[in-house]
């Protein structure tokens, strides 16, 4: 059956500058055929000038990323028919969050350079001789296993929507790839690699969307590697971000009252003077109906239940360090 492709096209090499349009092709569509395979034969067939990446054509390499129908896919697994009786229409676009070069390709410099800002590569610990084995269990290489299957495709970031208000976010590529050699027990630079990452536009900017492990093509799970350097970072000691404070405050809260004192919260997360900052938008809040209250009678019904769970998760929690310590 024939199905019409519409592509949005932008050639600045050619003009100067970025004039995105778009541009519509009929193609004869056969079942099974992927994406990918439609955008070869308008190349080869009907429009040669038509740009796009492609490489592996088996999901391996991540080059043929794009936004389908509104959402970041690899074009090579992603077949047409389906696709179309769903959507009822083909829509492709050139991935978001990225600069567009020309046409479906978009330029990866920024990409590499926040990949390149933690360190990709592992910086093994200083004992023993060179030689020395490291021996890792099973749960051990688990831990890792999800982060090792980026194939670079830069479809989380491209659905990121902390990246798509700050470029300068780390992003979740690059969160994931951080967190292959952070949980690694080889690695001998931890608390220097969580520190950097705690910084601005580090990993607490991340607003957990879950879009970034949505539309992984690998089953990558990025959010899931955030939140594991976000509790690495604060099991550190790496406290001086907002971030770690907030997650206190939160933590103080439920063991005080039982729930989240979010008036209270502002004020430890923030500090005083900034809070103070806050009041005109508090001030709009408040016309709103949003504005949150001190609990004036704070703890729940069975608040002793919470502060018994608190007391064992305590306890253990002293017991595992007392045993890291040891080993």
């Amino acid at each position: 059956m024939k199905v019409k492709f519409k592509i949005r096209r932008c050639d600045p090499i050619r003009t100067g500058r970025c004039e995105p349009y778009l541009q519509a092709y009929t193609v004869e569509v056969t079942e099974g055929m992927t994406v990918l395979e439609a955008l070869i034969e308008i190349a080869a067939g009907e429009d040669p000038t038509l740009a796009f990446r492609k490489s592996c054509r088996s999901a391996i390499c991540g080059s043929c990323a794009m936004t389908i129908n509104g959402f970041p896919k690899l074009s090579c697994n992603t077949q047409v028919l389906p696709e179309w009786r769903k959507r009822g229409e083909m829509l492709i676009e050139p991935l978001r969050n990225h600069p567009v070069l020309k046409d479906l390709i978009v330029d990866q410099t920024p990409f590499w350079k926040k990949m390149d800002k933690v360190t990709p590569y592992l910086t093994p610990k200083d004992e023993g001789p060179a030689e020395k084995c490291y021996l890792i269990s099973r749960q051990e290489a688990r831990m890792i296993d999800r982060s090792q299957k980026c194939i670079m495709c830069g479809c989380c970031n491209a659905a990121c929507n902390s990246l798509d208000i700050d470029s300068n976010f780390i992003a979740p590529a690059a969160s994931a790839k951080a967190w292959r050699f952070v949980g690694d027990v080889r690695e001998g630079q931890l608390r220097k690699r969580l520190e950097r990452l705690s910084d601005e536009h580090g990993v607490w900017d991340c607003v957990r969307c879950i879009h970034c492990t949505q539309y992984c093509p690998k089953d990558v799970a990025p959010l899931e590697a955030i939140e594991r350097l976000r509790s690495r970072a604060m099991a550190e000691g790496v406290m001086e971000n907002e971030g770690a404070i907030h997650v206190s405050a939160l933590v103080d809260s439920v063991k005080r009252v039982g729930r989240l004192d979010e008036a209270a919260m502002t004020f430890k997360t923030l500090g005083f003077l900034r809070s103070l900052g806050m009041i005109p938008f508090g001030l709009k809040m408040e016309i709103h109906g949003k504005m949150p209250h001190p609990i004036i009678f704070p703890a729940i019904e069975g608040i002793d239940e919470v502060k018994k769970i608190y007391e064992v998760v305590e306890k253990r929690a002293k017991k595992r360090r007392k045993k890291k310590k040891r080993g």
